[in-house]
């Protein structure tokens, strides 16, 4: 995409289409035209009709790669967390989501192009569960995801894979405006900021279900891993450079706090214990 618009404006018409009508110069009262002027008229609007065309075809792609449920205030939140992980919930939204996103068709690719992310930072943890919200429109066939944790993702883009847990399948995702939680096991120790997230293998196929999304709470860390030749940049991005509304992902985590160091005692500090 980014190459088309490069040619596009690369393109000067300085004549229009038919080179007849341009007064290069005059001989007895009439209008002539050199050949090679008309050649070079003819040879640009012909660059300009491919442009054109190229950009529809380049646009048409880009929106069957994304897609987007529209703004809603009637959602249903179904579930909650606690009903299978008992750690300690942690999510950025207001518990309302709004909309739903996804990528699919070219837009997911492997390894995890196209996938959504939210990221934390709760010092020295174990992500216990992934927290996912998820809801559909009456397409959802069983297509697997992967749940993911990434390094990072507070004060900078998520960096190197931590944990994986691959071919997860056989979701009860909800139709819209109904969000449903979908807790996944995922027992990932972190120590500092990191990303839960979540690959869906929607790659050459129409997108099964769109991830919930919250459009008017207090904000947090939404990340997107845009994949190659689909009219964007390709890498991490906030997911409001694709959807210019979101403040944060309906995705969380349930995390359970590493204890701390168990201070050492000799034996000799026990055994005085006795003699008091």
């Amino acid at each position: 995409m980014n190459e088309i618009r490069k040619l596009c404006r690369s393109i000067r018409v300085t004549a229009p289409p038919w080179g007849h009508r341009v007064p290069a110069a005059t001989a007895g009262g009439r209008v002539m035209v050199s050949q090679s002027e008309g050649r070079r008229t003819a040879t640009m609007m012909r660059l300009l009709a491919i442009c054109i065309c190229l950009s529809c075809l380049a646009g048409a792609a880009n929106a069957g790669d994304v897609a987007t449920l529209g703004y809603s205030e009637d959602t249903v939140i179904l579930g909650g967390p606690g009903d299978q992980c008992a750690g300690r919930p942690i999510y950025n939204h207001d518990y309302s989501l709004e909309n739903g996103y996804n990528w699919h068709n070219m837009g997911t690719q492997p390894p995890y192009y196209g996938c959504f992310g939210e990221a934390f930072d709760v010092g020295p943890a174990t992500v216990e569960c992934g927290l996912y919200w998820f809801t559909q429109i009456g397409y959802y066939d069983n297509a697997p995801m992967d749940a993911y944790v990434w390094e990072g993702g507070v004060t900078g883009t998520p960096g190197e894979v931590l944990c994986v847990v691959p071919g997860i399948t056989g979701l009860d995702v909800a139709m819209w405006p109904s969000c449903s939680l979908h807790e996944i096991e995922i027992g990932c120790c972190v120590s500092g900021e990191f990303t839960v997230g979540y690959w869906p293998d929607f790659y050459h196929a129409p997108a099964e279900w769109f991830c919930c999304a919250d459009e008017n709470g207090p904000g947090g860390f939404p990340w997107t891993c845009i994949a190659p030749g689909i009219g964007y940049e390709t890498g991490w991005h906030h997911v409001n450079v694709v959807f210019p509304d979101c403040v944060s992902m309906g995705i969380g985590g349930t995390i359970t706090e590493v204890p701390s160091p168990v201070e050492s005692v000799s034996w000799g500090a026990i055994r005085s214990l006795f003699h008091r």
